[in-house]
């Protein structure tokens, strides 16, 4: 999924703020390659990615609700396409991966598993999206994935369920569970 993102420019949403000259406030700039691993790419990359301190963020406004519902639905709509860059986009902006359609009755999720977009699925669970939440007629994602054939995806969704309490027992335990 990231490579695929990298690939088709995703970087210029990553780095907003940084190729922007307008918008340079905080007087950070990208990690080059003859930077020192420790601490400055790995800073960096914590910023980027994890932090994501150089995305352009709309200004807030009084109706912020707002336009995250519309910026959601617009989401909700585009997941059925391969176009990872715009789904990104529309998260970065403010998107709520868990937001349940009021008129369909179901997440985001739903709508890619159903189409078989395995990379879109991989996008919304990394934006906080669960697998496990039920559509208005009580079906998962996972369902939908399996009902439509697309069985890799059902197992990727069922893995993303079960991989925080596996690091979580990992992390207790020493050893993953199962061994």
């Amino acid at each position: 999924m990231v490579e695929t993102l990298y690939n088709n420019g995703a970087n210029s949403i990553w780095e907003h703020s940084l190729l922007d000259p307008a918008s340079i406030m905080s007087g950070r700039r990208k990690a080059n390659p003859q930077d020192k691993v420790h601490p400055n790419k790995a800073e960096f990359i914590r910023a980027k990615y994890q932090m994501l301190a150089f995305v352009h963020r709309l200004p807030c406004r009084d109706d912020d609700s707002v336009t995250a519902k519309d910026l959601s639905k617009q989401l909700h709509s585009s997941v059925r396409t391969g176009n990872l860059e715009t789904c990104l986009r529309l998260l970065s902006l403010g998107a709520q991966a868990n937001f349940f359609h009021p008129e369909k009755g179901n997440t985001p999720l739903h709508v890619a598993s159903k189409a078989g977009q395995i990379l879109q699925a991989e996008l919304l669970a990394v934006y906080g999206a669960d697998p496990g939440t039920q559509d208005s007629s009580g079906k998962t994602p996972v369902d939908y994935a399996r009902q439509g054939g697309h069985h890799e995806l059902a197992e990727r969704l069922v893995e993303i369920q079960y991989e925080l309490t596996d690091r979580l027992a990992f992390y207790l335990c020493g050893r993953k569970p199962g061994e």
